[in-house]
């Protein structure tokens, strides 16, 4: 069977709506690793290792390199939805394009010099953006399939829902792996087994993605590039959806990229044990995943958006303190705080793959074609450029406010600096007006909004 042709005119049946989810768990194998550990590898804690570029000039690097993304997501995106390959406008980018994903993920961690020097500096500049192409190839297109698989909003949602289930298994895979192969065998054998994973992952992904029979008329969009451009940014809500998805992303990456600092210095822990709060935190993200799609079916994907924010609004603050409190150990009160922190987080893996899938649907009212890609592209993009500025603002902040054990404040600052940061993504949410089903006369409900 060629696995890229159009065979289907609904939803997904429930064995091959799996393996494409799973192709969630490769993605986020390696993307957790690359945001927990670059940073980390090459300007450690001052004492425990070899620094090999400074550090807030690796956080450069690396937010610069997602700036480059501001290129590549429209691009993959305009190329997959022109597309006239005979296996579909998705199946081929994924397949040609997860060894790349691989490679590049293994090249990151063999910087030439054990010290540091300007070739390292080279050599991250060149495979980190080597590593975040290939994945912009690859993980446009895989999403882009969402609208076609799941046509209502109850499909969507539970193809979200199990995206973020095998998405949170690829963190726990990660979390449970990464520090522990670290410190056993070092970053490239760990590096070869995750990008390995993610190979197999995504390959095994093909086997979903089927794309619903449409006519060429219907799939070409007579624009180029800078048009398809230009009509995206004029979607409304999108933009409403974009600047809260934007400033979540960069406050949720801050939070996943301290935690090596928060465990060896205000918790003076090994790097191994790094895993037992990813790992923590990710199973309470999978055990609160069925409660937000049962949120959402309840009162709809804006509101539960919103209360999720919300929430994390709320609860960063709180991180600040995490530690002080005497009568209970230091692990412990860490713990219990990550385990409730996630649960809120959770939200925020369920609704936006659907969401962005309704504003594929009201672009098509608007413009008459299909341009899934775009719409997917510009989520990825917006997730990278939060990427990037997250990457710019802990290089600043532990640079600037510290993050030894003499002085970790740049590391307790992160909390509510992310706080802030998710309400302005509550708040920019609030111009978002889509019901959960578009439908013809959703243009005509919504009117007084756009």
């Amino acid at each position: 069977m060629n696995m890229g042709k159009s065979e289907i005119s609904g939803a997904l049946g429930f064995g091959k709506k799996l393996l494409y989810a799973q192709g969630c768990l490769g993605q986020n194998i390696v993307n957790l690793a690359v945001v927990t550990w670059v940073i980390y590898f090459f300007a450690p804690p001052e004492g425990t290792g070899t620094t090999l570029i400074s550090m807030g000039l690796v956080g450069f690097i690396v937010g610069t390199g997602r700036i480059i993304d501001v290129i590549t997501d429209p691009l993959i995106g305009y190329l997959s939805d022109n597309s006239k390959f005979k296996s579909g406008r998705r199946w081929p980018f994924i397949l040609w394009g997860t060894p790349f994903v691989a490679l590049a993920f293994f090249l990151i961690w063999m910087p030439p010099v054990n010290g540091e020097s300007l070739l390292n500096v080279l050599w991250l500049f060149i495979f980190i953006n080597g590593y975040f192409v290939a994945f912009t190839i690859v993980t446009v297109p895989y999403r882009s399939v969402i609208p076609d698989i799941a046509p209502s909003s109850q499909d969507r949602l539970s193809v979200s829902m199990w995206m973020a289930v095998f998405g949170s298994f690829g963190v726990l895979i990660a979390a449970g792996l990464t520090g522990p192969l670290i410190q056993a065998f070092g970053y490239l054998p760990m590096a070869a087994v995750l990008g390995a994973v993610t190979w197999a992952s995504f390959w095994l992904a093909l086997k979903g993605v089927m794309e619903r029979p449409r006519s060429k008329e219907d799939l070409m969009t007579h624009l180029s590039i800078f048009g398809a451009v230009k009509e995206t940014l004029k979607n409304k809500q999108f933009l409403a959806f974009g600047a809260s998805i934007l400033t979540f992303q960069v406050g949720f990456q801050m939070f996943m990229i301290v935690i090596p600092y928060f465990v060896k210095v205000i918790l003076n822990r090994p790097e191994a044990q790094v895993a037992i709060f990813q790992g923590s935190f990710v199973v309470v993200m999978i055990a609160a995943l069925p409660l937000w799609v049962w949120i959402g079916n309840k009162i709809g994907k804006r509101r539960g958006q919103l209360l999720a924010l919300f929430l994390i609004t709320i609860l960063l603050p709180i991180y600040f303190f995490v530690g002080y409190l005497p009568v209970i150990d230091k692990f412990i009160q860490a713990l219990i705080y990550f385990c409730i922190v996630a649960v809120p987080i959770s939200g925020l893996y369920v609704f936006p793959n659907a969401i962005v899938g309704d504003i594929t649907d009201y672009d098509e009212l608007l413009t008459k074609k299909r341009r899934e890609a775009m719409y997917y592209g510009g989520f990825g993009f917006l997730e990278k450029f939060a990427w990037a500025i997250s990457a710019f603002l802990i290089g600043f902040i532990l640079d600037v406010f510290g993050y030894s054990v003499e002085n970790p404040l740049g590391i307790r600052l992160v909390g509510p600096l992310v706080a802030v940061i998710a309400l302005l993504g509550f708040l920019a949410f609030r111009g978002y007006r889509l019901p959960d089903q578009v439908k013809g006369k959703t243009l005509e409900e919504i009117k007084e909004f756009v």
